[in-house]
Formats: C-alpha cells, structure tokens, sequence
C-alpha cells in the first residue's frame, strides 16, 4: 500500500479554526502569514496585511487617548525574541480598524492572547506565531453583570431599618397576646391571680395599640382572606382619605372600593397562601381620597409582612405604606426636563436650565476667558456687570473647601485625567444668609492632539437640598432613640407579665391543662426579655458611644467554661469542644463577655448541622488574648458577609426558627470594640466558619477631656435578664 502525499500544512494553517498571524522577529514585525479565520475576525484581507508591519496594520485606535494595545503587544513579542519562551498576555482591548466600505473608524474588540516563537535547530527565533481569542462578547457580558449587580443592590438599601424592625416586633407582640388571649379564655375566671394576667394582658395590648396609632409610619392590620380592617392608625387612614369609622372592621374592597382590581389582590392573597413578604416599590394606585370623589393617581411604596397565629399558620397581613406620589412625579418631572434638553438645541437647552435654576459657565482654556450666564451670577451673588476670571471663582468659594475645588479641576485639566469635573462645596456666605451650597460639573473639551481647549460646564444650588438631608439625619436618629426608648419602657410591664406567671405556676389554683398555656406564656416572655436587651444594646451602640461595661479582673477561660456549660444545657445533643494554650487572666468585663461568647455560640449552633462539633479555641498572644468560635457547614454567602456586622442582619436569607432580631453579631462587635478589641470572620465551604475575637489584656483608658486627664471608665453592667423560677 502506498503511503499518502505530505498534507498541505499551508492549506491547513490557513484553513484552520483558529485565529493565528505569524511574523517575522525583525524591527517592524513583518507579516508573513495569517490564518482565514484571524482576517475574519480583524476585518481584514490577506493581501492586504502580508508583507506589511504589523502594527502599520493594526495600530492604536486613534481617538482613544488610553489605547494601549500596541505597547503591550510589542512589549509581549520583544520578549519572546528576548527569551524564546511563549508569552501569555492578559485580556487586552485591542480596536480594529473597519474597512471603508463599512463605514472607516475602528470597533472595540476584547482579546485573549498567546504568542509562540519557532525556533531554528541552533535555538534562533525563526517565526513569532501570535494566537488570540476574541472575547469582546464575554467582557461586554460581564459589564452588563456587573450593573445590573449594582442596581438590584441600590434598590435593597431602600429599606428602612424602623419598618423591619417595627414589623417583627408587631409580629412576635401580637403572638404572644394572640396565646395570652386563648388561655385567659380558657381559665376559671374565679381565679385571681388569672385574672389579674389577664388584665396585664389587656394593658399590654392597649399599649401596644396605642404604639400602632402613634408609629411615625402607616400601618394596618388585615385580617382573614376577606382582608378584614383590623387596624388602620391615623397616618394610614390619611394616605386612604377616609375617616376611621369609614374602614374599620369592613373588607378592604368594600371600605375602598376604587382599589379593586389594581394589582393588590394578587400580593395580599400571595401573602396569606404562601407567607412570603410582599414588597411593593411606587405602585401605582387610583383612590378617592379627594372631597368631591374622584380618583386621584397616587404611587405608593409598601410591604405586606404575613402574621401567623400559635400553630405557625398566616391568619393576617401587617401592611407598612408611605405615599411616593410626590417623589415620582417630582421625578418624572425631572426626567422630562432631561430628555428635553438632549432633544432641543443649544437656545432651548439655556431655556430649561433657567427653567431648572442651573447656572451655566464656560472657560477657554486657550486664552484663559471665563463666561457666566445671569443665573450663576445671581447664585454667587456676582452683579451682571462685574468681569470674571478664574480668581474671582475661587474667591467665591469657601476657605475651608478651595483646596479640594483646585484639586478636583486640575485632576480634570491633566494629561490623561478624567477629563470630568464634579464636586459640591459652599460658597461664602451673602448677606443675611447663613449658610450656601452649590454643586458643579464639568466637562474638559480637547482637540484633536489631546490638548485642553474648552472647559464647559454648570452649577446648582443645593442649600435647600443639604438642609433637607440634614433633616432627614435627625429624622433616622430620632427612630432609632424611639426604638430605645420604646424597649426600655417594655421591661416594667414584661417583668409584671414574668412575675404573675411565677406566681401562677407556684401556685396550685392553677389547673393542670391550663399550665402549659402558662409555661408558653412565660418561654414568650422571657423572648421578649432578651429581644429588649438586644434593642437597648443596639440603641447604646448608634447612640450611646457604644455598649458600656464595667472592667475588673477576670478569667478568660473560666467564663468560656461558663458559656459551653450553657449553651451544653440548651442543646444536650451537640458536641461543643474547648482547646486552650496559656495564661488567660486579665482585665475585662465578665459580663458582657459571656454575652460576647454566648451569642456567638448560640449562633455557630444555629447555623450548623446537628452532626458536627462547634470548638471555642483560646490563644494567648502577649498583650492579646484571642478567642475562635468555629462551626461547620454551608459558608456564609460572600455577598453578605462584608455587611455581616451589620444590624438586623442574618447570616442567611431564611431565618433559624430561633432567629430574633438579627442584633446578636452587631452587639459581639459593639462590646469588642468597648473592650478596645475586635471581631473578624472569615468563611469557606472548605473551612466552615470561624468568627475570632481579639482582646486586649487590659481596657484601654478612655479620654475625659473635660476634666483635663484620662480616667478609666467605669460603667454599671447590663442587667441580666429575668428567669422563670
């Protein structure tokens, strides 16, 4: 049999299905061969490269300053010549030039690139072969990724921290009376001490009613798949335009019969079969809250949160609301002004920025003339007759802001700067004023070789807008004084509930069916106990300066006992483990450490399979004492756990059935920090997850500047919360 002829290696080179281009190692790179599929990709013909230099062929893009791509590409073959080694080069965006028939200019490409050299028997570099990918779909893929990452976290940070946190207060409180209600209905009315928990229990509810009605938020209650109005405080009835006696305990598509069939059906139905949340954000709804009844188009923002009875099941909707009819058509408003401007030409687009109050300046940069239009001179308080310059700019700004303004434009003027101009500042203030602010941007024109010409851009006045931010400041700090003004008022009526239910269950009036209504009364009691302290810890961290505590000399250890000795009771079939090395005596507050510990125990228990240990690991690091706390199983999501400290946070989306307020990891943080000390986590699937705590030996002393020396801090400890007997 006769052997087949030697392929066509240049046929097969040239047909292949990747993308190669081979040069020669000389000065300019010559091209002497390229593959189908590379002109393919690069637009380009054979004729027309080979022969040729390879960057004559494929230059830089000219109209984009920062293009790169023949540097890196003649650094990569500069080596391979140097070392004859291939050369992997990292993703580089490389543009290629289109052909005239397709209109000229150059189109952005992404590629992936390996080059080869082909070395000779004696070890010369005959060839450089260069073998690249296009990945421009896949880079352009990935930005779209990353907005919309972006978008869908802006939209999370919308939620306010007083409607979550005020949503599963009203939840857990409305359990509890729910179960408080059911057993004093049962009981002998005959007995006293039964019915003196049961009047605790209508005080209790009335003072919560009276929270509801005074909440700074809208809030109702809807009970039942006919969606009942249960509850509706002032704020909300307002948002309705209608009277209490209008919609209380009448069906909600009865007492608001305008709203049916606008889409809030679906949620509130959702809501009751499933329990999953319902949030809704600038929901358009028509109501006739007008005196003459006619519809009024208003947008709304709300939640619809599921309220489940003693067995677990959703007997109602907590429903929190706010009126976005203004913010939406403030910013459609907006949006219209907007698009206006791009669509008309330079004399309408003057018109609606003094339509807007935008003053207009402009600067060439060759001569060095400025220009402001009437509406900034007015802004700055400059008379429409006065020339300006760039020193009367700055002599309107500030004192304290100049320097930051001077830096920003020359960061813009630069060669190879952004070429934008963004900054807010004040000005000095006028006359009778106390205060002014103004917000500028820019944009720095060049010509055709790069060279600044023109700097063009507008200001705003922005006073009005940074006193309202201001005022939105004090609003979020008054809800979180609220919240702690609101558990610390809880605890004399808590301790009124766990002192009857002591004395009920001492007592032996009490029948024997009715006790275990009376040891749930009192395990949700004693919840709620800990749910308040976690509140007022939280209230003395944002608030306070941080969780107070009160030093004196401790064991590190000994208190690490105490908690395992703890957590052991609660959860008899978990294996919690120590392991220690050195001297553990130091100077600390136990009290708050056992809490620190607990609540990280409690938590690696929680979040953990039932099969696998939890360790506590103590080192003794010199002036540090350091505690880990590790547990197994599926890690800590990596989106969540740089805001893993953060209050009201979980470690993950679905709650522990003994899951609280998602306060414990942000009070670990708050008493390391009052220690002088610090908690990190770290988080694998490999590894499970560890949370370490780093403590100094001794509380640091704390400035008092006023008495005019340090003095050490000493503060009462944080009560420990009351016990069923």
């Amino acid at each position: 049999m006769s052997l087949p002829s030697p392929p066509d290696f240049q046929l097969l080179f040239e047909q292949g299905p990747g993308l190669y281009l081979v040069a020669i190692p000389d000065a300019d790179f010559t091209l002497v061969a390229v593959s189908d599929a590379y002109l393919r990709a690069t637009l380009a013909t054979r004729e027309g490269i080979l022969g040729r230099p390879l960057f004559e062929v494929f230059p830089d893009n000219q109209v984009d300053p920062n293009a790169t791509g023949v540097r890196n590409l003649r650094a990569s073959l500069e080596r391979i010549v140097a070392t004859r080694a291939p050369d992997t080069m990292a993703v580089q965006q490389y543009d290629i030039r289109r052909p005239e028939s397709e209109g000229g200019g150059f189109e952005e490409r992404y590629w992936s690139p390996i080059n080869t050299p082909v070395l000779s028997p004696e070890g010369e570099v005959l060839y450089l072969i260069l073998r690249v990918e296009d990945v421009t779909d896949f880079v352009r893929l990935s930005r779209r990724r990353e907005e919309e990452r972006e978008r869908t976290a802006a939209l999370q940070r919308r939620n306010l921290e007083m409607e979550v946190d005020l949503l599963h207060r009203g939840q857990e409180l409305q359990a509890a009376n729910q179960e408080l209600r059911e057993a004093v209905r049962e009981r002998d009315e005959s007995l006293a001490l039964t019915a003196q928990a049961r009047a605790q229990a209508e005080r209790q509810w009335e003072w919560l009613h009276s929270l509801f009605m005074q909440a700074p938020t809208a809030i109702a209650i809807f009970r039942g798949p006919r969606h009942i109005i249960e509850l509706a405080n002032p704020l909300m009835c307002r948002l309705w335009g209608r009277r209490p006696e209008q919609v209380l305990g009448r069906p909600l598509f009865e007492a608001l019969p305008e709203v049916a069939g606008q889409g809030l059906e679906e949620g509130l139905d959702g809501v009751l079969a499933t329990g999953v949340p319902y949030v809704a954000t600038e929901l358009p709804i028509r109501l006739a809250r007008l005196g003459d009844g006619a519809l009024d188009d208003a947008y709304f923002n709300f939640v619809y949160e599921p309220v489940r009875d003693a067995q677990g099941q959703v007997e109602a909707v907590i429903v929190v609301a706010s009126d976005a009819t203004e913010l939406v058509r403030a910013r459609r408003r907006m949006e219209a002004l907007a698009a206006e401007k791009v669509r008309v030409a330079e004399e309408r687009l003057r018109l609606a920025a003094e339509a807007m109050e935008l003053g207009i300046w402009d600067m060439d940069l060759t001569t060095g003339a400025l220009e402001w239009d009437a509406r900034l001179r007015a802004i700055v308080g400059q008379p429409a007759d006065t020339p300006v310059d760039q020193l009367t700019f700055f002599s309107c700004i500030h004192p304290e802001d100049r320097s930051q303004v001077e830096r920003l434009i020359q960061e813009a003027l630069a060669p190879g700067g952004t070429g934008t101009f963004a900054m807010e500042c004040r000005t000095l203030p006028r006359e009778n004023q106390k205060e002014q602010w103004v917000s500028s941007q820019g944009r720095v024109y060049r010509d055709a070789w790069g060279r600044p010409v023109r700097f063009l851009g507008t200001l705003l006045d922005i006073t009005e807008r940074k006193r309202a931010e201001a005022e939105l400041r004090q609003a979020a700090e008054f809800r979180e004084r609220f919240i702690g003004i609101v558990s610390h008022d809880l605890r004399n009526p808590l301790n009124a509930i766990l002192l009857s239910v002591n004395a009920m269950m001492r007592s032996d009036c009490v029948v024997q069916q009715h006790l275990k209504a009376v040891r749930r009364i009192a395990i949700s009691a004693e919840r709620m106990g800990r749910m308040i302290g976690d509140l007022l810890d939280f209230t003395r961290g944002r608030l306070g300066g941080g969780i107070p505590i009160s030093p004196r000399p401790a064991n590190l250890l000994t208190i690490c006992r105490q908690v395992m000795e703890e957590l052991e009771v609660g959860n008899p079939q978990r294996q919690i483990r120590l392991s220690m090395a050195g001297n553990f005596q130091g100077e600390w507050d136990p009290d708050r450490l056992a809490q620190l510990f607990g609540n990280l125990g409690k938590n690696a228990l929680d979040y953990s399979p039932e099969g696998l240990p939890v360790d506590f690991v103590l080192r003794d690091e010199g002036d540090l004492v350091c505690v880990e706390v590790r547990n197994g199983g599926q890690p800590i999501p990596v989106d969540v756990l740089p805001r893993i400290f953060e209050p009201f946070r979980r470690a993950t989306d679905s709650a522990h059935p003994t899951s609280g307020l998602g306060l414990g990891l942000f009070i670990v943080q708050q008493i390391a920090r009052s220690h002088g000390g610090r908690v990190e986590v770290r988080s694998t699937e490999a590894e499970g997850t560890t949370f370490t705590v780093l403590l100094p030996r001794f509380v640091s002393f704390r400035a008092e500047g006023d008495r005019g020396g340090y003095q050490r801090t000493r503060l009462a400890p944080r009560p420990a919360p009351a016990r069923i007997l």
